[in-house]
């Protein structure tokens, strides 16, 4: 076997070794023509865009590829090689990928359906736990791979009808990596795009793969650069890529999470170093200052690909072949792109039948249809909105012209359960404060129309308990009932004389019925009878430390609609909340009177720059309710202290500019945004006294930033009245 080692000091011993390769061949020592060769392509995370570039060079130098093996990215560009594809393809393919995008399993939240939108609405995280049997789960993935499943079954549709790698048109194995037993899996039959999946399933970042029992993980801890299985296929020459990561430096080491990955990276190195020592010709990519989680510099890489393996030329030129043989090669392997005609079946692979009766409700591909991927995609996206599937993936069987759609639904792991914790921080520079922590459990598909029970806990300034039976009425969960209970203790204003408003500290317990109607995933209307006892404590005055009940029941009516694609920082989309209440006493309310409160967002967006109109409406429609309404705080009259300006009828506008200035990781949050806020307002104690010349005006500076956590802003507000306020939010303002 020939040997290299590294390019600086290793060419001269390539050289010799092809030379004494030449003489073989001459010699008769191998029957064939010419020498089997196999392109070995090594795991290295976005590094791998440098693999492109070695496929570039070899095809001008006419170098033959008979056989590939590849381990995580190598895996991805190998197969698609493999397939047919020409090294531009897989280029303008890789490039056109929005990686971050792919690195983000969360639908678009326009398109989610409504009830799996509701949560935001409040300050929950998005970080999902599950609560199972008594014990805790979480998810065995930062990420799902929902949108790269996709993408790899579109790059590698040429394998459609192609169950054995060794009949591509080039023959390829994958490695990955049993988690269990912590053994190599050599992956040369199947799923091409699911092989490829497990091949790249980075421990902690990547969800596990299962396969034929083995649970599956990245295969670069046992084999990053699968040399052995290239010789074990019957290569007489192993051409092998390395774009491994070096490994740090000891004054680089000074963090857990690089001594972590140095641990893992020596591992790597070790076998990466044995299977190095089977090579032939060893190709090392100038790669420095290219980290291994830089997708979206892959193009840059490719050029480093190219230069690597021409810096090899006059080792490599050795292995070219005349140009009318390489035209037969390369005709052999271009494999042109399956002409599919139509759907002969569609099935769903799922556990439960109950649940795959679900499932089709919501797919709209039927056999005879013709064959299109954006349609598969587009119900596999349908499907995973629903929120109850960890994964959606889908396969074809080839029938002749015509192929076998399947489509696999995987549950969560952690379900069907789950718990989502929150906090909501409030300060100024005034002195006031509040914290609360928010924790809602939520039991999922408790009958076959899928029923839920919700059991939220607040604790802090103004704990709560609520209980909240959702029982969708069919299987198209269209109209649903609801019964919810609440306990709340709480900071409100009731007026004391005309036109004074003093605090008070509520204590509240309410019930309500619903009957509602869900518009798939725009919103829904509910409306039902609500009971509510209030015990009142004043906070100040004579009466401070007394209290009294009030018993208020009447005629709810709640409509949402929710179209923004972020609740933290909305870049797109419209929000309306209108919450109508009528206490009547003929249902035992101590009085009589209607409330009306209204909400309107809108947000749009250009490149960095976002608009967003917040307005809110109160009106007490002429009545003479107890009840008041609050306006101050950020973004509802900035300038005024939070809570500050009360009464029954007003209304507020805020007019909001955010700056985007950097894009943060997807596994710490979204985006930092500085801006302002122009706003006016006020409220009045009753409609005669209202007087829209009378409006209070504010204008606010923000810095924002939308963690994973929840959005956190640092801002400050002015009022007309030259005052200003200080702010720092951890949690929703609107």
């Amino acid at each position: 076997m020939l040997e290299c080692g590294k390019q600086e000091d290793g060419v001269a011993g390539c050289r010799t070794g092809l030379i004494i390769l030449s003489l073989a061949c001459s010699l008769g020592i191998w029957a064939q023509e010419s020498p089997r060769i196999a392109l070995v392509l090594s795991g290295g995370g976005a590094r791998g865009s440098a693999h492109i570039g070695v496929l570039k060079a070899l095809e001008e130098m006419r170098i033959p590829v008979h056989m590939v093996t590849g381990t995580s990215m190598g895996a991805i560009v190998g197969a698609a090689y493999a397939t047919g594809l020409s090294p531009q393809e897989i280029e303008q393919a890789l490039a056109q990928t929005d990686w971050r995008d792919i690195f983000d399993d969360r639908p678009p939240r326009k398109d989610l359906a409504y009830r799996r939108k509701v949560d935001d609405q409040t300050y929950l995280t998005r970080f999902e736990l599950g609560f199972n049997h008594g014990k805790f789960q979480s998810p065995s993935g930062l990420v799902q791979g929902q949108k790269l499943s996709f993408v790899l079954q579109s790059l590698l549709i040429r394998a459609v009808g192609t169950e054995d790698f060794h009949q591509l048109a080039i023959p390829f194995c994958a490695v990955a990596t049993d988690i269990e037993r912590g053994e190599k899996v050599v992956l040369d039959h199947g799923d091409l795009a699911r092989a490829v999946r497990a091949s790249m399933s980075i421990p902690g970042v990547f969800a596990p793969i299962q396969i034929n029992g083995f649970l599956l993980v990245d295969g670069g801890l046992v084999e990053n650069l699968p040399v052995q299985e290239a010789l074990d296929m019957g290569a007489d020459i192993v051409i092998a890529v390395d774009v491994g990561e070096p490994l740090f430096e000891q004054n680089q080491l000074n963090s857990i999470s690089r001594i972590t990955n140095q641990m893992i990276g020596m591992q790597i190195r070790t076998n990466v170093q044995k299977s190095l020592s089977m090579a032939n010709v060893i190709i090392r990519p100038e790669l420095q200052g290219f980290g291994s989680s830089e997708f979206e510099r892959g193009p840059e890489m490719v050029p480093l690909g190219i230069e690597a393996a021409l810096k090899m030329r006059a080792d490599l030129s050795r292995l070219s072949v005349p140009a009318g043989e390489y035209q037969a090669h390369l005709e052999k392997i271009r494999r042109p792109h399956p002409q599919l005609n139509t759907f002969r079946s569609v099935q769903i692979v799922q556990s439960a039948e109950d649940q795959a009766d679900h499932l089709f409700q919501h797919v709209n591909i039927r056999p005879g249809d013709a064959f299109d991927l954006e349609r598969i995609r587009t119900n596999l996206q349908h499907l995973y909105e629903l929120g109850d599937y960890q994964r959606v993936d889908f396969s074809l069987n080839r029938e002749g012209d015509d192929c076998d759609l399947l489509l696999e639904a995987q549950e969560k792991d952690w379900g069907p359960n789950y718990l989502r914790f929150g906090t909501n921080l409030f300060a100024d520079f005034a002195g006031d404060s509040s914290f609360d922590f928010l924790a809602s459990y939520n039991m999922t598909q408790l009958n076959r129309l899928r029923a839920e029970l919700k059991l939220t806990a607040q604790l802090g300034e103004s704990p709560s308990l609520q209980a909240e039976f959702y029982q969708p009425l069919s299987r198209a969960e269209t109209w649903f009932a609801a019964v919810s209970v609440l306990s709340q203790t709480a900071d409100g204003y009731f007026e004391q004389s005309a036109g004074l408003f003093a605090p008070y500290r509520i204590d509240t317990g309410s019930a309500v019925l619903s009957l509602g109607y869900q518009f798939d995933r725009f919103g829904a209307i509910r409306i039902g009878p609500a009971f509510t006892r209030s015990t009142l404590e004043p906070q100040t005055g004579p009466n401070q430390g007394e209290s009294f009940d009030v018993d208020v029941a009447g005629l709810s009516a709640v409509l949402v609609w929710d179209q923004f694609d972020n609740m933290n920082f909305p870049r797109h989309g419209s929000f309306v909340a209108l919450n109508y209440f009528d206490a009547n006493e003929a249902w035992g309310s101590e009085s009589e009177y209607k409330r009306l409160v209204g909400f309107l967002g809108l947000a749009t967006t250009h490149g960095r720059h976002t608009l967003l109109s917040l307005s809110n409406y109160f009106s007490a429609l002429d009545t003479e309710g107890p009840e008041a309404q609050n306006l101050g705080g950020l973004f509802r009259l900035s300038g005024y202290q939070r809570d500050s300006i009360n009464g029954r009828y007003g209304a507020s506008s805020a007019v909001v500019y955010l700056y985007r200035i950097a894009q943060l990781p997807t596994a710490f949050g979204d985006g930092i945004y500085v801006g302002g806020s122009l706003e006016a307002g006020n409220l009045w104690s009753n409609s005669q006294v209202a007087d829209w010349g009378d409006l209070k005006t504010s204008l606010s500076l923000v810095i924002g930033i939308d963690t994973v956590m929840g959005p956190v802003y640092f801002a400050t507000g002015f009022s007309e009245e030259y005052d200003n306020e200080v702010y720092l939010y951890v949690g929703r303002t609107f």
